[in-house]
């Protein structure tokens, strides 16, 4: 929780929460264009439901510094389960033990206390046998490498970087080929998995 989360009571701050998200599901928030995300911050600063409740808290300009840097910056992370808004996040978004299952099979176990961000990550485990995955769209491949790279140094078990992708999104075929001969080089797996953002849609896998 930020200093600024403590200002609001917590009930408020759920419910601000969710009807964030609840309108940035409806905007496409994460294809959304720059300057449409900006006209979207002041609306909601004048929203009675958004600003308006926050601003009993805080300054408008600190209600948009909140908005932006806050639930929405974690937007991304929250829809699919990880980061400190997880628990407002769209249920059924990919999460943590998808990607588990996509990259490794039935059988896995997430080591507890292991999901992190900035980028997404986890340790899995299914009895001697040790995995460590990190994941993300495939604009942040290079920080993916990056974090896998930093792991498998110092640690054993095989290291799988997942490049998620929505299915009327997917990665184009060049870069797919790109992606893989990058982390052939590294010595690292990669998949590339499609998202599911409700509980009825499939995912695909290809890997290395």
């Amino acid at each position: 929780m930020t200093r600024r989360d403590a200002l609001i009571p917590a009930g408020k701050l759920a419910d601000i929460v969710r009807a964030l998200y609840a309108d940035a599901e409806r905007l496409d928030w994460e294809h959304l264009p720059l300057p449409q995300r900006t006209a979207q911050y002041g609306r909601w600063v004048t929203d009675p439901a958004v600003g308006g409740v926050l601003t009993r808290f805080m300054t408008s300009e600190q209600a948009r510094s909140w908005i932006k840097d806050g639930p929405l910056k974690e937007f991304t992370r929250a829809r699919r389960g990880t980061g400190r808004y997880a628990q407002y996040g769209q249920p059924g978004g990919t999460g943590p033990i998808d990607v588990v299952r996509a990259a490794l099979g039935d059988g896995w176990a997430i080591v507890p206390g292991s999901v992190g961000v900035k980028p997404s990550h986890c340790r899995a485990e299914r009895h001697a046998d040790r995995a460590y995955l990190v994941w993300g769209k495939a604009a942040n491949f290079r920080h993916l490498v990056w974090a896998a790279l930093r792991y498998v140094v110092d640690e054993p078990g095989q290291v799988i970087v997942v490049v998620t992708e929505l299915a009327e999104r997917p990665t184009p075929r060049d870069e797919v080929d790109w992606h893989k001969r990058v982390t052939q080089r590294c010595g690292l797996r990669i998949v590339h998995m499609r998202e599911h953002l409700a509980s009825s849609e499939s995912h695909r896998v290809e890997e290395a």
